[in-house]
């Protein structure tokens, strides 16, 4: 299931402008990934996501959260009207990392529901 999810997550991301040459990119497919297969895992965010990410890229939880915050906070400055069109938000300022992950996953359940059953 999470395969074709991971299409559609790298095609949007680079929509937004959160491209490959990001660290932060292949941290947010990894967050996805992990996140899809447990989805609990998004109200420990700090204490169990990030590190099981820096885990498996060999770096410490806090790089995972600044590349991530990087690239997310770039792509904003650049996108922001891409936010509020494909997620509703109507904020001023970028989400922080969770609030961005917790959007995406809650953004694919929803929007491809149908083609997930």
């Amino acid at each position: 299931m999470y395969l074709f999810y991971e299409h559609e997550l790298k095609k949007l991301l680079i929509h937004m402008g959160i491209t490959p040459n990001y660290k932060g990119y292949g941290y947010i497919v990894s967050a996805m990934r992990i996140i899809f297969e447990e989805p609990d895992c998004l109200q420990h965010v700090t204490k169990e996501l990030y590190p099981e990410i820096a885990k498996s890229y060999q770096t410490d939880w806090r790089a995972v959260e600044r590349s991530i915050r990087i690239a997310l906070l770039r792509s904003w400055d650049k996108e922001s009207e891409k936010f509020q069109k494909l997620f509703g938000l109507w904020e001023k300022e970028p989400p922080s990392v969770a609030k961005f992950l917790s959007i995406l996953y809650m953004y694919f359940l929803l929007e491809y529901e149908e083609k997930a059953i």
